[in-house]
């Protein structure tokens, strides 16, 4: 499947084994093919229908039922509880290997010795839509994508995957494990506890008949995938708990604010809307 024998870091790699075909890695496929950087992509996935619907939709271009594919990367991108065992056989049978899971710390933990061949990625990019119907070659474009390499990690393996993601389109920055997934608790984890939570709560009641833009909006993430974001939850529980005790002290403080003396309420919303207001900016 490989293109000649072209193997080895920086030398032109032209075959992909793509590990989960759905929206994250079916992107990253269909991007890197529309780059140049792989000229056969082989897939993998436990679902036969995710399969065919990658092939007919031209994600892949063939499928595997091993990661022994004789390619020359490998991209992990199964459910983060599932990235560690497949890291494990795959550099063994691939010179280079990199995952796009939303937990880092979890990961290189289960997987110490961490082998040296392995990159550590995640691309923050996403949507609630699920599968490789979802997948599309523009989803990384401008989007940041976080490296978590360690100190083992081959600088080579590093700069390679480093090119991926930005001739994907990706913003690459560098950071430590623990750093990532303090910071993904709260930019990612912790909004989509809170949408499930709140839509549990929502569940209960006797009819959302009459739900508008705001309702849509603020729970449009708690569609997102069930086996993906249990172990993303689970794998990154300790942070996430931190800033949820925070969240819900913060939370109580606004509600007794409301219903004690009105001058404090508006002063604590209107700092809160400028926090938006600067974010927006920032990013416009």
């Amino acid at each position: 499947m490989s293109d000649g024998g072209q193997t080895g870091f920086g030398s032109g790699q032209r075959s992909l084994l793509l590990v989960g075909t759905g929206l994250i890695g079916g992107s990253f496929a269909l991007a890197a093919k529309q780059a140049g950087l792989f000229e056969h992509v082989v897939g993998i996935d436990r679902k036969e229908e995710a399969l065919r619907q990658a092939l007919d939709l031209g994600v892949i271009d063939s499928t595997s039922d091993t990661l022994d594919a004789g390619c020359d990367a490998v991209c992990v991108a199964v459910p983060v509880g599932d990235i560690a065992a497949c890291v494990q056989e795959a550099a063994t049978r691939a010179p280079l290997v990199f995952d796009v899971g939303s937990v880092k710390g979890a990961v290189v933990e289960a997987l110490a010795p961490v082998p040296s061949n392995y990159v550590p990625c995640h691309p923050i990019a996403g949507s609630e839509r699920t599968g490789p119907a979802a997948a599309s070659a523009d989803l990384f474009r401008g989007a940041s994508v976080a490296m978590t390499p360690l100190a083992d990690t081959d600088a080579a393996a590093v700069a390679t995957v480093r090119s991926y993601w930005e001739a994907a389109g990706g913003v690459v920055a560098m950071e430590r494990p623990d750093e990532h997934d303090e910071r993904l608790a709260l930019l990612s984890h912790l909004p989509h506890l809170v949408a499930f939570a709140f839509m549990e709560v929502a569940g209960r009641a006797n009819s959302l008949d009459g739900a508008g833009g705001g309702f849509r909006d603020f729970t449009r993430i708690a569609a997102a995938d069930a086996r993906v974001w249990a172990d993303i939850l689970q794998g990154n529980a300790a942070c996430v708990r931190r800033y949820l005790d925070e969240l819900v002290d913060t939370m109580r403080g606004f509600q007794a604010a409301a219903e004690g003396a009105h001058g404090e309420l508006p002063a604590r919303i209107h700092a809160a809307a400028e926090i938006k207001r600067a974010m927006d900016m920032a990013e416009s």
